[in-house]
């Protein structure tokens, strides 16, 4: 409440001749309010607060309990068939293994891992992640956890949410996947050439061992000759037949 209002006291107030005035109050700038509050002009009366006083502090903001959840700043790239890990923490750090600890994925907030009262809630996994997950919780007494995939499909491509509760407070953070097959940089042609290659080159090993013991069979063949009453039809027997030398 603000009303007008002069300091009480045996002080008397002077007059234009610098006597003082029975019964009048001056105000008391000393006495009432600090001289950075009430100007410099002592003649005029002052406004004053009757009532609680605010002193101009600003409170400052508890942030007991509260938290901030961090993610990772990059998507974070996975091979089809091997593992993914998906790092999430809080700021400022503190002990999480009490908190309830989870990932799940939008549209539909189907559950990827679930953390609740110190322990997995694998029955409330989505059925495409059963058995697949496993949360790394070595550091969470420090407030960061990490999620590890297992054999990484290509439908585990997308945006994850990992989220941590403290009581009735919750924060979040976002983050995504993205899978690569193993292959993915070699071009169709390539993959065409791979598949064809041994068959070209087992063709060409086969065509060269046939050659190769063709010329070992010309080069220790024995020499053939005939003999018979005909001498004069080389290399016929009495009827036609060869046989190779000295054999009789």
């Amino acid at each position: 409440m603000l009303e007008r209002s002069s300091c009480p006291g045996p002080s008397r107030r002077l007059g234009n001749q610098g006597s003082l005035l029975p019964g009048s109050r001056t105000p008391c700038k000393e006495r009432c309010l600090p001289p950075w509050l009430l100007g410099s002009s002592p003649s005029q009366d002052r406004l004053v607060w009757r009532g609680p006083v605010t002193l101009g502090f600003f409170p400052l903001v508890s942030w007991t309990g509260q938290f901030r959840v961090i993610g990772p700043g990059h998507p974070i790239r996975a091979l089809v068939g091997d593992e993914a890990e998906l790092p999430c923490r809080i700021y400022p750090g503190k002990n999480a293994t009490g908190m309830e600890v989870g990932w799940y994925r939008p549209p539909f907030s189907r559950v990827v891992h679930l953390y609740r009262n110190g322990k997995d809630q694998d029955a409330e996994q989505a059925p495409e992640y059963r058995g697949r997950t496993e949360l790394l919780r070595d550091t969470m007494g420090e407030g960061k956890v990490t999620l590890r995939i297992r054999n990484v499909r290509f439908s585990d491509e997308g945006g994850f949410t990992c989220f941590f509760r403290d009581h009735s407070y919750q924060e979040e953070a976002a983050m995504e996947l993205r899978v690569e097959d193993p292959f993915y940089w070699i071009n169709p042609s390539v993959l065409v050439l791979i598949a064809v290659l041994p068959v070209v080159l087992l063709q060409t090993a086969v065509g060269l061992l046939y050659l190769c013991l063709q010329h070992r069979l010309r080069g220790t063949g024995r020499r053939v000759g005939c003999r018979g009453p005909v001498p004069e039809t080389r290399n016929t027997g009495p009827l036609g037949a060869c046989w190779p030398d000295g054999q009789f």
